[in-house]
């Protein structure tokens, strides 16, 4: 054991979190908390997790459920894909696996949606095996105790600490290793303020001892965000509202929203009335109203959603999959943030 290892794990007797996850075997439950968790806050993502547990207390039952379900299910987390292939891979474990998770990197990977991180968190948490799960929090942590000044979110950067953290590892508790780590990472290491005054590898950080530690992790810019203009048509019928599901390979796939038309920049209504897309529908006059602008930023996009609300008297058939729901319907459907924060300030229906 590394002196490294020895007094994180010292740490870790004293400090470590009560979360429902930790110390778990199931290889399922180990998968859907990392998947969970990815890119979520522990806060939120603990109620998501207990919420799948008690609906699908094992991949089989997870595999079961409707696609339609699951989504409903994840809805709020965002990164929708994870959704989709975590029931997808769900599948292929119960249908093609007999219910049993590969137990090597390479059987791991070969499932849908599951990367060297996950492939490795299942490995050293279900199995204890001995694998590093390089995280942000071990980004941060070793490149500050190294001194790594390669940005991190680069190729080279990134195998420089994923050595790094092999090295460190303890490969007798790996499962508990790599646990610490997360949990000095969201404690003590943090990403701004560290707590270097309780560190115990304060004499040992080069970070520290080179007053670095508010520069370090370096990380490459990120490219500019592109705006998209979404402009949505919300179409009631009496007390039923039009809704129709997102079938292409783009950001939302299989959630539900209102008959859509993009444009490439902010545009009026006038304007949008004239676009093909618009003559299409068919809906003859309708008195609209506009309902409201609303913004949401994804990792590389910037949305500006537009909201106008009217009365039809024909429906349109856009995709042949759009369905006339009441608000009581509605709530069987899983739709993206912006257009549940529409639904909750806005009296449609």
């Amino acid at each position: 054991m590394s002196s490294f290892s020895k007094t994180l794990l010292q740490w870790y007797r004293l400090n470590k979190r009560n979360m429902p996850w930790v110390g778990e075997t199931d290889p399922y439950k180990v998968w859907l908390s990392e998947v969970i968790l990815q890119q979520t806050r522990v806060e939120q993502g603990t109620a998501y997790y207990l919420d799948f547990i008690k609906h699908y207390p094992t991949v089989q039952h997870l595999a079961k459920a409707s696609a339609n379900e699951v989504m409903k299910r994840w809805e709020g987390l965002g990164y929708y894909s994870r959704a989709r292939n975590m029931h997808a891979t769900a599948n292929v474990i119960t249908q093609q696996l007999k219910g049993v998770f590969p137990d090597t990197p390479e059987g791991l990977q070969s499932l849908k949606g599951i990367g060297k991180y996950t492939a490795n968190a299942i490995l050293a948490y279900a199995y204890h095996k001995p694998y590093a799960v390089t995280d942000g929090n071990v980004l941060r942590i070793l490149s500050r105790y190294q001194g790594i000044t390669i940005p991190v979110n680069t190729p080279a950067g990134k195998k420089m600490v994923e050595a790094l953290a092999d090295r460190l590892l303890d490969k007798q508790l790996p499962h508990t290793y790599n646990q610490a780590l997360m949990d000095f990472g969201s404690l003590v290491c943090t990403p701004r303020n560290p707590d270097c005054g309780n560190c115990p590898f304060r004499r040992s950080c080069y970070a520290f001892n080179h007053e670095m530690t508010a520069i370090l992790p370096q990380k490459e810019k990120k490219r500019a965000a592109k705006t998209r203009y979404f402009n949505f048509f919300v179409m009631k019928s009496g007390n039923k509202v039009l809704i129709m599901p997102r079938h292409a390979a783009d950001i939302w796939k299989a959630l539900w929203q209102f008959p859509l038309i993009e444009t490439a920049e902010e545009a009026t209504l006038q304007d949008i009335q004239r676009s093909n897309v618009y003559k299409d529908w068919k809906l003859g006059k309708v008195q609209w109203e506009e309902a409201g602008t609303f913004k949401q930023q994804l990792t590389h996009r910037r949305l500006i959603c537009r909201f106008f609300t009217g009365e039809i008297k024909t429906t349109p058939e856009i995709d042949g999959m759009q369905e006339l729901v009441n608000r009581k319907e509605m709530e069987r459907f899983a739709f993206p943030g912006v257009i549940r924060d529409f639904m909750k300030g806005k009296l449609y229906f």
